[in-house]
């Protein structure tokens, strides 16, 4: 008599499912999006070469672009249920639900420093993560802790750190970069954090690069307190470029926030 072996499946990444409470600090800058005539939907550039090739940049499956409060967000985990990792993220603004027509913000594109980080990011919420490499530069007049920590940031590929795809400088305010303003984004008029994300595409070596696919949409509110400050920033292309338009899209920003925050994903 014969008996057959099942194997189970592994995920190759360790698991942490929602929700998630994370400490760390986090750097936001702001701007106000449209869609227009000549640009009804975000460039390429907003999306990676995975997902900006699927379902999920295509506004007759995924809905239409919206736009509105336009955010690049730093963030410096230094607790999650992960480990520590760094992140930055592009959120173009909100996009209609179709079955709905509901509207609510989408991240259309997002690294991180951590497989892990990844891997799960995409399970539980649909988050299109993937690994790139993080340098930050400390600020050398941040002797108070409350100051800010930085005065330049750069995100590339980990294929080829030495070329980064996006550059930001920061610069304290003469009086408004001590972070000492209570945030909570659940108190900030006419704020709504609601995401609503749709199934992602999966990549065909996901075993390696974390970049598990999904099958179903995915909503989430994340709750981020602490304290803020502000600050001047400058890109780091030419031209005050943030981004190289490849890697990453290339904005123009006026305001920069710094939450020193707490951040639950529920």
């Amino acid at each position: 008599m014969a008996t057959a072996a099942v194997e189970e499946h592994v995920p190759p990444f360790p698991e942490a499912p929602a929700p998630w409470h994370c400490e760390g600090e986090s750097f936001w800058l702001c701007t106000y999006l449209r869609p227009s005539k000549d640009e009804p939907y975000p460039l390429p550039s907003a999306f990676s070469e995975l997902e900006g090739t699927s379902a999920f940049a295509d506004p007759n499956v995924t809905g239409k672009f919206e736009g509105g409060l336009a955010v690049v967000m730093i963030v410096r985990y230094k607790v999650s249920p992960v480990g520590p990792y760094d992140e930055i993220l592009w959120l173009p603004g909100k996009f209609k639900y179709p079955p709905t027509g509901q509207s609510a913000l989408r991240i259309t594109r997002i690294y991180v420093s951590s497989k892990a980080s990844t891997y799960n990011g995409r399970k539980n919420w649909n988050i299109p993560k993937q690994v790139a490499h993080f340098e930050f530069t400390p600020n050398p007049d941040a002797k108070d802790p409350t100051i800010l920590p930085y005065s330049k940031v750069s995100v590339a590929s980990v294929e080829d750190p030495s070329k980064p795809f996006f550059i930001v400088n920061f610069k304290s305010t003469r009086f408004l970069s001590k972070a000492h303003i209570p945030f909570n984004t659940d108190h900030v008029p006419g704020l709504d954090m609601t995401f609503l994300h749709p199934p992602l595409p999966e990549s065909p070596i996901w075993g390696n690069d974390a970049r598990v696919g999904t099958k179903r949409w995915w909503s989430l509110k994340p709750l981020m307190t602490g304290k803020a400050g502000l600050m001047w920033i400058t890109g780091g292309f030419e031209g005050g470029k943030l981004g190289d338009d490849i890697g990453f899209p290339n904005l123009e920003f006026y305001i920069g926030e710094e939450p020193r925050a707490e951040k639950k994903k529920d």
